[in-house]
């Protein structure tokens, strides 16, 4: 469809069209100098012209549209379609139509081309019926009408000798081919040269933008999403980058911040996007119905965050038949059910799900055709959310450990270890999920008895989420019978289970459980006549690093420094202000001296006895100054080691010391069975042998927290140093199941690996294998005379006081300066020295008859002294 016109050589009309043609082959020319170029060329045309004027119009916006500056084109278009002068109209429809594709506005493409057909009828030539082709193949509902579309564009290019068409619908091909998933697409696009939106050099031509959203959609579909963030980045920072397609940029963009987990990138973009997607924002003033889809989508998104809940389902349900593929319904679907469950929770956990579970199984099942990961993932997870509303435990379980399973797999698929390690602390798996809906019900239902069981039914949530394989180890065969949990959303059963953890507290004791997810902390308060269920913000990253800094710290090189012990101190305030203790133990009632401490993850690496809050008297102080603190892997084992303590009582006590005896600091201990320079062999011997009520260990160990190998306990040894050392595999094997407190006094003995439901292996958890109710251990290394000291007096208080006391008793003799300790410690009292011990297990008494051992201590010392035989006197 091309005229020809005669012009003299002189003319000025000649020069000036010279002048435009030639700067827009500039690779780095702006899009304004060459529209105002080819702006007064027109110009130059004469008023009765208007064949010759229509034609260069045409020229000027397909120019400026080959350059990629589709705004300029879209806005030259409009202009010229409007002047009286645009008698032939016909290219410049083509060229809007095109234009209106390639900014991704498809619809609207398609609409130029039904008229476009509609006018010309059988006169288009091939070439315009090609380009034609194209444009109706783009915007194409269908795949396979796509397909049929632009397949006979690029034969008829490929017929008409023009490669270049022919390599452009080809690109097109492939990347339809790519959004359908096909994996030789994906490769054929990854293979070609990287795109370059922003070069260095302002004289070398700019890869196109939509080749750059091509890629990233590529590595997309591999679920390398670091690299196409990168890519899109790249883009975003372009000189080249224009209005028309920034849009499709971002909403890119939002994808890859979503599924990399970028909260605070997409919030602080968010603004934006909504001035985008605003009515009249387009570039030709109108809103194309995808740009109106995605502006619903958006803002129903930010109306259920308000509560408008009624608002967004309307607006949803106006646009649904605006969905062009099955892309774009697999999006329509996902918020749909978003909009649903948030419905749902505003009814207290009633309503019907069918329509709900509908949409996500829905968005799920179009995500995976069409490699839309982060949709699937996110459908996944909302449909767990909404099978938890629905009672069915199980399936929400399901539901959300595949997403975990997807999640997993793509953090795997990125390059930075700091990107996977971030993707991996934010990734909820199905226990913050089940707590988090929990908590929510709980905050958000009805006061009275139902507030009570939706606390209950939280707390039921976070016992769930505790390793509980140490179970079997303890009693098989009350295993299944004590960790059949009620279902969260059983609201009266889990009120009626946490009655019974609340009756077997007693008065002076409650339970402290804990769980952390990506995001917040939850803690439970449980008690005699006590529950409470508070969340407070925390970020779970943060707690890793700070956790990780503090042992890093706890050496004794950097405690023997002011500044050492000084950043403990820090790092301490800080883990206390991070996790909310001061708000948490603030409900806590003053008859309350005893916590049973249950956390998981990175909250049980936490020295929770050094933690400061405030007293009666506003002076801030260790945790340790009010309560006596033990440590459980999971609630339901609390019975089971009670019954274990309570056949295990008694004094008879050995001693194992790795040390000969002019090095042994316990040289002086009477009244028990002592092992000196031992070996593994002796010990294992000795407790074959002979049943021991209380043990304790005296050696070197190491902990390594990544690799179990490098985890051991150092004793005497013939031969090499190695063959000295006990791993905890094999100590879980040691005849300890007549021991009721197992002391294990040696560096780093309570650190442990993390390895599958938040199980934790080491050698507290091998001495509890092994039969021991208790143990008691460091979490980093100890100083060897304060490891001594504190020890021997746990050991005395023991004779008389639950186990918890009595360490807690040990502990604030060290901090407070009653102890005589043998070697030179700078600031005895800080809690580096002392806060790593910790008791684990039963918490209760060690010996037979305590009041009786109590209440006799004195009147023994006197009746000895009586008996002593009288001093001769001349």
């Amino acid at each position: 469809m091309s005229e020809s016109f005669f012009l003299e050589a002189e003319d000025p009309l000649v020069a000036a069209l010279e002048r435009a043609r030639s700067l827009s082959q500039i690779p780095a020319a702006e899009p304004a100098a060459v529209d105002a170029a080819y702006a007064s060329v027109l110009d130059l045309v004469a008023s009765d012209d208007a064949a010759l004027w229509s034609t260069l119009a045409a020229e000027h916006v397909s120019l400026l549209r080959s350059a990629g500056f589709l705004s300029a084109a879209a806005t030259r278009c409009g202009q010229y379609l409007a002047s009286e002068r645009a008698v032939v109209r016909l290219p410049l429809l083509l060229e809007r139509a095109q234009v209106r594709s390639e900014a991704g506005s498809h619809a609207c493409a398609a609409a130029d081309a039904a008229e476009i057909r509609q006018i010309a009828g059988a006169e288009l030539d091939s070439v315009d019926h090609a380009r034609l082709r194209r444009v109706e193949g783009l915007a194409a509902v269908e795949r396979d009408a796509a397909m049929r579309y632009l397949t006979e564009s690029r034969d008829v290019f490929q017929s008409l000798g023009d490669a270049a068409s022919a390599a452009v619908v080809e690109a097109d091909l492939r990347l339809l081919a790519a959004r359908d998933g096909s994996e030789q697409a994906t490769a054929d696009i990854l293979a070609e040269p990287e795109p370059n939106p922003a070069p260095a050099d302002a004289t070398e031509p700019a890869t196109s933008i939509p080749r750059a959203l091509t890629r990233a959609l590529a590595l997309r579909n591999q679920y390398r999403y670091e690299e196409a963030l990168h890519v899109i980045l790249t883009a975003l920072a372009s000189d080249h980058l224009d209005d028309a397609l920034r849009l499709p940029v971002l909403e890119e963009l939002v994808v890859l911040l979503v599924a990399l987990g970028r909260g605070k990138a997409l919030k602080a973009l968010s603004g934006v996007l909504e001035t985008l997607l605003r009515p009249g924002g387009s570039v030709e003033g109108t809103e194309p119905p995808a740009q109106r889809f995605s502006r619903t989508l958006l803002n129903a998104v930010r109306l259920v965050d308000d509560g408008e809940v009624g608002q967004a389902r309307a607006d949803l349900d106006a646009v649904r038949e605006l969905a062009a593929s099955d892309r774009e319904r697999a999006y329509w679907h996902l918020v749909s059910g978003e909009v649903a469950v948030a419905a749902v929770k505003r009814r207290k956990g009633e309503g019907h799900f069918a329509e709900t579970v509908a949409d996500l199984v829905a968005a799920s099942e179009l995500a995976e055709a069409n490699q839309l990961l982060e949709v699937r993932i996110r459908a996944l997870r909302l449909l767990g959310e909404a099978y938890e509303l629905m009672k069915l435990p199980d399936l929400a379980s399901e539901r959300w450990a595949a997403a975990h399973a997807l999640e997993e797999d793509l953090v795997a698929r990125q390059l930075s270890d700091e990107v996977r390690a971030t993707l991996l602390e934010d990734i909820p798996n199905e226990h913050d999920e089940r707590i988090r809906v929990a908590a929510e019900l709980a905050r958000s239902g009805p006061g009275g008895a139902h507030a009570a069981a939706a606390v209950a039914a939280t707390i039921v949530a976070m016992e769930s989420a505790r390793g509980a394989a140490i179970l079997g180890r303890v009693a098989p065969d009350a295993e299944r019978q004590l960790r059949r949990l009620p279902p969260p959303t059983d609201g009266a059963a889990a009120w009626a289970w946490l009655r019974t953890i609340a009756d077997a507290t007693r008065r002076d004791e409650a339970v402290w459980i804990m769980h952390a997810r990506p995001h917040r902390v939850h803690h439970g308060i449980v008690g005699r006549d006590l529950v409470h269920h508070v969340d407070v913000p925390a970020d779970r990253s943060k707690l890793e690093k700070l956790v990780k800094e503090l042992r890093k710290q706890c050496n004794e090189i950097r405690l023997s420094q002011p500044e050492g012990r000084a950043q403990v101190c820090r790092l301490i305030d800080q883990l206390a202000a991070e996790i909310g203790v001061e708000t948490v133990l603030g409900l806590v009632p003053r008859r309350v001296k005893r916590l049973v401490v249950v956390a998981g993850g990175v909250l049980s690496d936490l020295p929770l006895a050094a933690l400061p809050i405030t007293n009666g008297d506003e002076e801030r102080v260790p945790i340790l100054c009010r309560f006596a603190l033990s440590d459980l892997p999971c609630l339901s084992i609390r019975p089971l080691l009670h019954q274990r303590s309570e056949a295990n009582r008694g004094s008879r006590s050995l001693l194992v010391s790795a040390f000969d005896g002019a090095d042994d600091p316990t040289r002086k201990a009477r009244r028990r069975k002592v092992l000196t320079k031992a070996t593994p062999e002796d010990f294992e011997r000795e407790l074959a042998r002979t049943p021991y009520r209380r043990v304790r260990i005296l050696g070197h160990g190491q902990s390594d927290t990544g690799d179990a190998t490098g985890t051991w306990l150092q004793f005497a040894s013939t031969k090499t140093e190695r063959d000295g050392r006990i791993p905890p595999n094999r100590f879980q094997k040691a005849a300890l199941n007549a021991c009721g407190t197992l002391i294990l006094g040696a560096c780093e003995s309570g650190m442990a690996q993390r390895v599958g439901r938040d199980e934790r292996t080491g050698f507290v958890r091998a001495g509890l294998h092994a039969g021991a109710a208790s143990v008691v251990a460091a979490r980093w290394v100890a100083e060897v005379s304060i490891t001594a000291a504190l020890l021997d007096r746990f050991e005395d208080y023991l004779r008389y006081l639950p186990r918890d006391v009595a360490l807690q008793r040990a502990q604030l003799d060290i901090r407070d300066g009653r102890v005589a300790l043998a070697a030179d410690i700078p600031e005895p009292g800080h809690p580096a020295w002392w806060a790593c011990w910790t008791l684990y297990g039963d918490s209760g008494h060690q010996v037979g008859a305590p009041i009786l051992r109590a209440s006799a201590r004195v009147p023994v010392h006197v009746l000895r002294h009586l008996s002593r035989p009288a001093r001769q006197t001349e």
